[in-house]
């Protein structure tokens, strides 16, 4: 939920100049090239067009690289502000910072709160920047009790349907992703048949293991978030708790919100993932295939994402780091060293977003059989050898192979110039994925 509460009033004449002192009040913990950022986001914004939406009112917004969490910033105006080309006057002012990944949604959500019945008249009649908070947290609150309502119902109409589809298919299996102790009893009572499965990360819930246990056939630890179905999903295959050929209803909602409300349905294990082929590979005995199909994974959505808008090419080495630690070198300083081994595992889904971050680093990942990247930005220094590579390939690809020439690992090479991914082992290309558009 969006905060609305952060408020202040200002006298500046024209928005050039009350721009930029909302971002020098809110942000003022920020360095000035962060503030910098904001406020020239924001009037080249107002070049293109005038953010005034309504009579009296604005609505700024600027749109950064950085990760932070929007921030609604809001301003009363008691003598108005020119806005737009007309000459105008507003006197709320509601400016919206984020990264372009929050951007819609939360335009959405504000959009939302200014449809609810009677607010903007209520605004337009506001005298402070206290009223313009409390008439906005109002509006929030009833929109939040009228969507709950509405969640509540869908949500048993979903559970019903999904109660009548596991009844009649044999191999389905329900899974419940919450952390909070009063959603998941609210919906208890659909768990109490077999096949039952509950991922949580908080201990809160964790603890609680003697009064669930009689509603779950399993009750699955994770660490990190649980908003990541689709890999916990992919690790409760891996572990055997999901077989071929289950189908998994899968039920989940925000922490504050009493019942879950989305539902969705996933076929064990084609809509995991297409590299769900990796998993009949006979590779050599000292490379863990667990690892391995998760290295391919996320070279697969490495492929079909890019970072910041651009392609990115790695490589993932997996084995025993004692058979390859002679031939690697650090290009930068070890991102993962120091860390404790469950903050660097593979395997935790909570760390995708860091992994795929530092792809853009040259150099490969070093990843053990036990799931810890052992570093990343390592430069594999392969001593000479007869190496045959495919008409264009490069050096990475060319380090990848090497590097199964001489110790008993395989490596996974996702190509910056195509998006291709190849798996090496026992010094020879093994297979090639082709993940599709990107």
């Amino acid at each position: 939920m969006i905060n609305l509460s952060r408020s202040m009033e200002s006298d500046c004449p024209s928005k050039e100049s009350l721009l930029p002192a909302m971002v020098h009040h809110f942000f003022s913990d920020k360095d000035d090239l962060f503030k910098d950022k904001i406020i020239s986001g924001c009037l080249a914004r107002e070049k293109e067009a005038s953010t005034m939406v309504d009579k009296g009112i604005a609505f700024p917004h600027s749109v950064i690289k950085e990760r932070i969490s929007p921030q609604i910033l809001c301003c009363y105006s008691p003598t108005g502000v020119p806005w737009n080309s007309t000459g105008e006057k507003v006197s709320i002012i509601i400016l919206l910072v984020c990264n372009e990944e929050d951007h819609l949604p939360t335009l959405s959500e504000l959009a939302g709160i200014f449809q609810m019945p009677g607010v903007t008249d209520k605004l337009g009649k506001a005298k402070s920047a206290e009223d313009m908070s409390e008439i906005l947290l109002r509006a929030q609150s009833q929109k939040e009790k009228n969507w709950s309502k509405e969640k509540e119902i869908i949500t048993n109409s979903l559970l019903r349907e999904a109660d009548r589809l596991r009844s009649n298919t044999e191999n389905t299996k329900m899974v419940l992703f919450s952390n909070s102790l009063i959603q998941i009893l609210s919906v208890v009572e659909q768990f109490s048949q077999k096949s039952s499965i509950l991922v949580s990360s908080k201990n809160r819930v964790l603890n609680r293991v003697d009064l669930l246990k009689k509603h779950f056939t399993v009750i699955h630890s994770v660490q990190g978030s649980i908003s990541y179905e689709k890999e916990i999903l992919k690790q409760l295959w891996t572990e055997k708790i999901l077989s071929d050929g289950d189908v998994v209803i899968s039920l989940s909602g925000f922490e504050f919100d009493m019942m879950p409300h989305s539902i969705s349905i996933t076929a064990i294990p084609r809509d995991l993932y297409d590299e769900s082929r990796v998993l009949k590979y006979k590779i050599p005995h000292n490379v863990n295939l667990e690892i391995l199909s998760r290295a391919v994974s996320l070279a697969s959505e490495l492929s079909r994402q890019g970072r910041e808008g651009k392609s990115v090419g790695t490589i993932f080495v997996v084995g025993e780091y004692e058979s390859v630690q002679d031939y690697c070198k650090q290009l930068i300083i070890n991102p993962f060293g120091g860390l404790e081994d469950y903050e660097r595992s593979i395997l935790d889904a909570g760390l995708s977003e860091t992994i795929k971050e530092f792809s853009k680093i040259d150099g490969a990942y070093i990843v053990e059989n036990s799931g810890k990247i052992r570093s990343g930005g390592t430069y594999l220094s392969i001593p000479p050898h007869q190496i045959r590579l495919q008409p264009g390939l490069g050096a990475r690809h060319a380090a990848a192979l090497g590097i199964t020439l001489v110790a008993p690992v395989a490596s996974v090479v996702l190509s910056e110039s195509t998006g291709h991914i190849r798996i090496f082992w026992d010094g020879m290309e093994q297979d090639l994925f082709v993940p599709g558009d990107r």
